[in-house]
């Protein structure tokens, strides 16, 4: 059986564009899904990486404490949707920067793929922060898939 590896942040907006495209992934090739989210590589707490299997269907609220807390809420609400599809998921938190984490864990758990998103930075927060997805795409040694579609703009 193959395996996909989503890679996803704290960032709720973000994770269901990229739980979407990965569900038609996992279903088109009858594949697990591991999701992984990274923390600040200064979170003591996540030392070593946090194994999360159980789904939780509440709607999200962003009042978690700390950055541990509120990667473990975002795991658990994406791997709902996968639950209810009957797709075979687990979730990961991992501390570390995320390019490097995200390429370290799709090597050591041999997946066949890596799927993420991306924020559209510009040029100058580009530069300032470097570009997640761009990173990973230069190191992995598997494909990898970027969502690249845009939020929605509101409505004026």
């Amino acid at each position: 059986m193959k395996t996909l590896l989503m890679a996803i942040d704290r960032q709720a907006t973000m994770a269901e564009k990229v739980i979407n495209v990965t569900l038609e992934q996992a279903k088109a090739h009858q594949a697990s899904v591991i999701i992984l989210c990274c923390v600040a590589p200064d979170d003591a707490a996540c030392s070593q990486p946090i194994e999360i299997d159980t789904a939780e269907k509440n709607a999200l609220s962003m009042d978690a404490l700390d950055s541990r807390n509120s990667a473990e809420q975002i795991v658990r609400y994406a791997l709902n949707p996968f639950a209810e599809a009957g797709i075979p998921a687990r979730g990961m938190i991992c501390s570390g920067d995320p390019a490097t984490t995200i390429v370290e864990q799709a090597d050591r758990l041999n997946v066949s793929m890596i799927i993420m998103g991306r924020r559209h930075l510009s040029s100058f927060n580009r530069i300032l922060k470097g570009s997640v997805s761009a990173a990973v795409l230069e190191r992995a040694h598997c494909p990898v898939l970027v969502d690249v579609s845009r939020e929605p703009s509101p409505s004026v």
